[in-house]
């Protein structure tokens, strides 16, 4: 089914492209490639989805299975591993930080709310079914919501004051209030059939319209209001192949990902355009991601100011660095290694 989508993109996408310490223009969109021996991140344009650099983060013995990446709020980044059954912590310059949670019955769909992750374990490993809420503080897990009897939720996305989740049991798209609890009425009530089969990604885009992505035949992205009504549709031959992600590019296109291949296309002459065909590569879910403000003594990017980056001072003494040389007199000396002492510690903010 062919529909113009009459969304402004100005509305849509807020953020604003601001430069990271080392020159570099910080919004990207990050893609997670769960391919057999990669699990690694990718990161595109947000403009027209070229490729901006296939190692956002590198392939390493933890990522097994990446599904969704999410910024934490704290200068850190979120992966989910279905695999693993785990969320681990990234820093922004794609540095492994740490194991937030394993153990899991699954993760795949993740999203921040009031300062804490929500995860979903969807049937990874045959026992999901649950929403799991994951503080930043360090604590165990705790099972938000159970779906024991209800299905298998995937996507989510902050919905009022609770959740919109996809359910890939009976292709519904259901609303999980504050308290974990799935109300009987779901929001989109789909056959599966001819409508919304096996929701994946799920993308408030403002206004009160939500982009969900359908995995299964018909597969394709869907547009819903606030109202439930699936205002627009984009199906095959539009989008090439069955998605998992998408998202709206800057220049009005749709970027959306599967199996080996990252495509967009166009809504208003329906043609698609092949960005990446990677074989071996599994791409999943979109996210964009403006990385934090550079953090004065950071040097590296870690979101941290520590040995490294006192090392890098003392290692480029005397010199005119650039990277070295914090206060820009010309000379790496001793001011500079009072600007990294003075900061020691985590990067606020």
């Amino acid at each position: 089914m062919k529909q113009l989508l009459a969304i402004s993109v100005s509305t849509i996408l807020c953020a604003t492209a601001h430069t990271t310490a080392y020159g570099q223009t910080s919004d990207v969109l990050l893609i997670p490639d769960s391919g057999p021996l990669l699990g690694r991140v990718w990161a595109m344009s947000p403009v027209d989805g070229s490729l901006v650099n296939n190692q956002f983060i590198l392939p390493d013995a933890r990522l097994t299975q990446p599904i969704q990446i999410v910024d934490s709020g704290r200068r850190t980044l979120l992966v989910t591993d279905e695999t693993a059954r785990a969320v681990y912590e990234y820093a922004p310059n794609g540095s492994y930080v740490g194991t937030l949670a394993a153990g899991l019955e699954g993760a795949y769909g993740i999203c921040m709310k009031d300062g804490a992750a929500f995860v979903t374990s969807g049937f990874s490993n045959n026992l999901g079914g649950k929403i799991y809420r994951i503080a930043l503080d360090g604590s165990a897990p705790t099972v938000f919501s159970d779906w024991a009897g209800i299905g298998d939720p995937r996507g989510i996305a902050p919905y009022g004051a609770g959740f919109l989740v996809g359910n890939s049991t009976d292709d519904d798209l259901e609303v999980v209030t504050a308290t974990g609890s799935v109300v009987p009425v779901p929001f989109f009530d789909s056959d599966g059939i001819a409508s919304l089969n096996f929701p994946q990604q799920i993308h408030d885009i403002g206004g009160g319209n939500y982009m969900v992505v359908g995995f299964s035949a018909p597969w394709g992205i869907y547009f819903f209001d606030a109202s439930a009504i699936n205002y627009a549709s984009y199906r095959a031959p539009e989008v090439f192949l069955s998605p998992r992600g998408a998202y709206i590019l800057d220049n009005g296109e749709i970027l959306y990902t599967g199996g080996t291949r990252i495509d967009r296309f166009s809504t208003k002459t329906y043609l698609n355009t092949n960005i990446v065909n990677q074989l071996g590569s599994s791409f999943r879910w979109v996210t964009r991601y403006t990385p934090p403000a550079p953090c004065v003594g950071d040097l590296n990017g870690d979101g941290s100011v520590n040995a490294s980056d006192l090392a890098t001072v003392l290692g480029a003494w005397g010199s005119a660095d650039p990277i070295a040389d914090l206060d820009d007199d010309g000379t790496v000396a001793a001011s500079d290694l009072a600007i990294v002492l003075g900061a020691w510690g985590a990067c606020a903010g």
